[in-house]
């Protein structure tokens, strides 16, 4: 609710119970900015519990937690946001899922039948840290295929050729020895456990989500 909102309804009495004019005016006026602060926030509130699209700060961390789904540290709210989105509405248990996974988030990497055995190997490119990868497999356990086994492994940097030319502005590396690549350790399990039901608890530790709690 707005101000003229909140007014209309503090003057919204029989003739009996206004005055004309100050001081009375004045008194409403106050009230009124008083009471749309409340409203106003109150309105943001519902907003951000009862829809996704308006959720930020806080609400955005319940609304994540709901899905399992958690901030990263420093993580901006427009990225959250749609990592969140992009997590809930994945693709789920097929090749074109882990695809779209891999364009999300590990860029360069690819997914290949493991010929002639079952299953399927993700190869990531050598740019990718090892953190970055366990954390990418991690997430990748909300999508990929049931009981389907996979493989990891990382193209090598390689070594350089000796093909270097000199130039007045510098020596350029010539090209590199690539193709080879390592395998990776899977940080999860072969299982895929069914999603569960949780209950975000920082609306209970949270002052600012539930001012009843600030000191």
């Amino acid at each position: 609710m707005d101000l003229p909102s909140v007014l209309a309804r503090l003057n919204d009495l029989p003739s009996t119970f206004k005055r004309n004019g100050p001081p009375y005016t004045l008194l409403i006026d106050s009230i009124g900015w008083q009471l749309t602060m409340f409203t106003q926030a109150a309105d943001a509130t519902s907003q951000q519990v009862l829809a996704f699209g308006p959720a930020l700060d806080g609400w955005l961390n319940v609304w994540g937690l709901l899905w399992g789904v958690p901030r990263q540290q420093q993580e901006a709210n427009s990225s959250y946001a749609t990592r969140i989105a992009r997590t809930v509405l994945a693709w789920v248990g097929t090749l074109p899922a882990i695809q779209q996974w891999l364009i999300y988030y590990a860029p360069g990497a690819t997914v290949t039948e493991n010929l002639p055995d079952v299953g399927y190997v993700i190869t990531f490119p050598a740019n990718m840290t090892l953190a970055q990868i366990a954390v990418f497999l991690l997430s990748f356990n909300r999508i990929r295929p049931a009981g389907v086994p996979f493989a990891v492994q990382q193209i090598a940097s390689g070594l350089t050729l000796g093909t270097d030319v000199f130039l007045a502005t510098g020596a350029p590396k010539g090209a590199y020895l690539s193709g080879a690549a390592e395998p990776f350790p899977l940080p999860i399990g072969p299982s895929t456990p069914n999603t569960v039901p949780l209950l975000p608890t920082v609306y209970f530790s949270d002052p600012t989500l539930n001012p009843s709690l600030a000191v």
